[in-house]
């Protein structure tokens, strides 16, 4: 019985990702992958709040919270977007405080970063 919990316990989380990877983003979106860190050599930062809008509106299309790998991502349709953090996690601050402004194409990744100085 402790091999089966085991063996379960083991390949459970590899059958979820994998069901969840194979899920094709629908036709004509792009996906917006923001990456939050610190330092010179990249150190992820967790729980920071991202909003996106779209450049010619200033209505929030998505909000995001980086992982544990500092990473966080949507698919949208195509366009030109603006991502900006919108809460900083405590003991840190953002290098440059502006949007940064991506523009979109379908089938592809494109990608903001955030650079963050934390004590």
């Amino acid at each position: 019985m402790r091999r089966i919990l085991f063996a379960l316990s083991v390949f459970a989380p590899l059958m979820v990702t994998g069901v969840a990877s194979a899920d094709p983003a629908p036709p004509g979106t792009g996906t917006l992958t923001a990456w939050a860190f610190t330092g010179r050599e990249p150190v992820p930062v967790n729980r920071a709040d991202i909003a996106v809008t779209p450049c010619a509106a200033n209505q929030v299309v998505a909000t995001l919270v980086s992982g544990a790998d500092g990473r966080a991502s949507v698919a949208l349709p195509a366009g030109c977007y603006e991502v900006r953090v919108v809460t900083v996690p405590g003991g840190c601050g953002l290098a440059v405080t502006e949007p940064v402004r991506v523009t979109l194409t379908a089938g592809t990744e494109s990608r903001a970063d955030f650079r963050f100085g934390c004590a």
